[in-house]
This record gives C-alpha cells, structure tokens and sequence, in this order.
C-alpha cells in the first residue's frame, strides 16, 4: 500500500525478506513464533509509520488460537546439555598448580634448613691438620724486636 519494496523494508530493519514475506502473506507458520514474530510487526509497523500497539493486537487476535512453540517453552525440555570438559580441566590444571607449589615451597623450606645447619656445623669442611710445634729460631737469623724498626726510635 505504501510502495515500498520488501527489499527495501528488509534493509532498514535488518529482518530476512523471507519472513517480511512470510507476514506480509499471514503464513503465521513459517515466523520463528514469540517474541521475534511480535518483535518483527513492531518494526515493520515503525517502518511504515503504523501503530506498533495495533498492529501486535492485530497479530495476537489471528494467532490466538495457534500453537507457538517459541512463545511457550516446553517445561519438561532439559535445555542445552552441559559441556563440562573445560569446567574439570580447569579443576585439574588448578590442582596441579596447587601441588605444584606446595611442593616447591618443601623443597625450599629444606633446603634452607640445610643452609642454616651447614653454617652452624659445617659437614663437608675438613678442618686443617694441626702444624706441628712451631721450631725454636735459629742463631743466625737476629731477633729483631718489633719496635725497634718504628721510625724515630732511638738504637
């Protein structure tokens, strides 16, 4: 009515011509259903310069009698199964650090018990063999007393 392509409309509202053809024909069954089937007649409507309100009442009174699988979920549906593969491979890597870090911090913790115990008594040092009596000075080396070479002492 308003000259206005499918394309056109399709473009500015970023919906498939597919479903724009789909409402613009009452082919109720091929919209995804809900929510979008309302969200689509809004922004057609806004498009045009229609009444959004109107145009959603209009709808909701042709498909009143309709089954919309997307507007009513299934209660007993279970949903989307859970992928757990990275919820316990995180669980493992985490653990790993875990240990990984405990027993870095033993292996730190002995080896400085180890350093603290070398320092007090060492094991691995050989202690020097005692020299043997220190020999009695022989007649021609001259004792000379040590302040007798102090500069400004008298002889």
């Amino acid at each position: 009515m308003r000259g206005v392509t499918l394309e056109e409309i399709s473009a500015a509202t970023r919906i498939s011509p597919r479903f724009l053809e789909a409402l613009e024909n009452e082919q109720w069954d091929r919209l995804p259903g809900g929510a979008f089937n309302r969200g689509f007649i809004r922004s057609v409507a806004r498009f045009l310069g229609l009444d959004e309100e109107s145009m959603v009442a209009e709808y909701a009174l042709e498909t009143k009698g309709l089954n919309q699988s997307a507007a009513t979920p299934d209660p007993h549906s279970q949903g989307m199964p859970r992928d757990w593969r990275p919820v316990i491979t995180a669980a493992v890597v985490l653990l790993i650090l875990i240990v990984a870090g405990a027993l870095a911090i033993h292996i730190y913790r002995v080896r400085t018990r180890a350093r603290a115990e070398g320092q007090a008594t060492p094991t691995s040092y050989v202690a020097p063999a005692t020299p043997a009596a220190p020999s009695a000075p022989s007649v021609t080396q001259p004792m000379v007393p040590a302040e007798s070479s102090a500069p400004g002492s008298s002889h």
